[in-house]
């Protein structure tokens, strides 16, 4: 009696635990309202689940909050986008969505306000590489026929692009040609239960958007096997990934260059690479991390692109530069890579520089028909 007494005590001490930090996590701005989109046919130009409100902030300290809305695409931008606008299209990863800033600060918005607020559509979502890319821009010809694009390339763009990732699009290799297959995301039956259960859970938003914590990892951990790809998915996809020998990230840059402008529609002379590069090295004076992709995959995108009539821009000496005469940060050193304001505006000087640096009076110019 007195030990099933104990165990009542304690169970009740633990659901009031429960209860009064799900009270608190309510009121604090933890990561929350960013689910996939229920229409993976489209994605990524559906990114997640549309017109709902999200919360944004970093690590178990809740660092650098921001809120904010998903339009009517899935996408983060204060108004909804329309289907055949002509606009410009800006698409990239975790840097482009850009939920560590506000909308403004971010080279979309820049850009739109510099165009004199013609469409200009951020299309970025975390953890896209080169082949979602392609795909992005092969749905948003047929969505809305771009006048001109910007592509955001970060280090791993390439390389990654042979990882299958659920949810996401990766490079199979077929015989000697590389094929953009899509992996399917199989949701956790754990968190559909708790879901069913509890409904939404604001302590659960930060277990797993803050400290990276979810029930079904630690059951993947211990071979339950839930979550991600199912077993035969998975072992479709290994058997056809290429093996590290050929892992050629000159053939993906050759093949990523040949497609852009034949699934966008838009030509080289409209399109602008952007790359990124380590601007923690500019301030330490040193490199602060191990490129993921060689100095020749940089390098033959920079020569090959340029070749081919991109507009390829090298964002490292237009940063250097910019630090060099502000000694200002341009990302939230020192605890996040991504870009603050004023390093999506030194992106923002760039594209301007490369599309419209004699006016707007160009194909390229949104609004104004596909970039021809």
């Amino acid at each position: 009696m007195r030990f099933l007494k104990s165990w009542v005590l304690f169970v009740l001490g633990a659901l009031t635990l429960l209860a009064a930090l799900e009270c608190a996590f309510r009121v604090l701005p933890t990561y929350s309202g960013l689910q996939p989109s229920q229409a993976p046919g489209d994605y990524p130009l559906r990114g997640y689940e549309a017109s709902r409100p999200y919360g944004y902030s970093y690590g178990w300290a809740m660092l650098n909050p921001h809120r904010g809305m998903t339009n009517n695409y899935g996408h983060v931008a204060p108004f909804d986008f329309r289907a055949g606008s002509h606009p410009l299209i800006v698409a990239g990863d975790s840097y482009i969505e850009s939920l560590m800033n506000d909308y403004r600060d971010t080279l979309q918005a820049m850009l739109g306000e510099r165009l004199g607020g013609r469409p200009v559509y951020g299309l970025g979502l975390s953890g896209l590489s080169a082949s979602d890319y392609v795909e992005l821009a092969r749905r948003a010809r047929a969505e809305f026929a771009p006048a001109s694009a910007v592509f955001l390339i970060t280090d791993g763009d390439f390389v990654e692009s042979l990882s299958p990732r659920p949810g996401g699009w990766y490079l199979a290799r077929r015989a000697n040609e590389l094929e953009p297959t899509y992996v399917p995301l199989t949701p956790s039956p754990v968190v559909q239960a708790l879901r069913k259960t509890v409904g939404h859970s604001a302590l659960y938003d930060y277990l797993r958007g803050n400290l990276k914590f979810s029930p079904g990892d630690v059951l993947r951990a211990l071979g339950g096997g839930q979550g991600g790809p199912s077993p035969a998915m998975a072992a479709a996809v290994m058997s056809a990934q290429p093996t590290p020998a050929a892992n050629d990230g000159g053939l993906i840059v050759d093949w990523f260059l040949a497609e852009l402008p034949r699934v966008s529609g838009v030509t080289p002379a409209c399109t602008v690479l952007l790359l990124d590069s380590d601007r923690y090295a500019i301030y330490e004076g040193r490199a602060t991390l191990t490129p993921k992709e060689s100095p020749g995959v940089r390098r033959r995108l920079l020569e090959r692109g340029a070749a081919l009539g991109f507009k390829v821009v090298d964002l490292g000496p237009l940063f250097v530069a910019e630090y060099s005469r502000s000694r200002r940060k341009l990302d939230h050193w020192p605890v996040d890579r991504h870009w603050n304001r004023r390093g999506h505006a030194v992106a923002a000087d760039a594209v301007m520089a490369a599309l419209f640096a004699g006016g707007l009076g160009t194909p390229c110019a949104p609004g104004t028909g596909p970039g021809q």
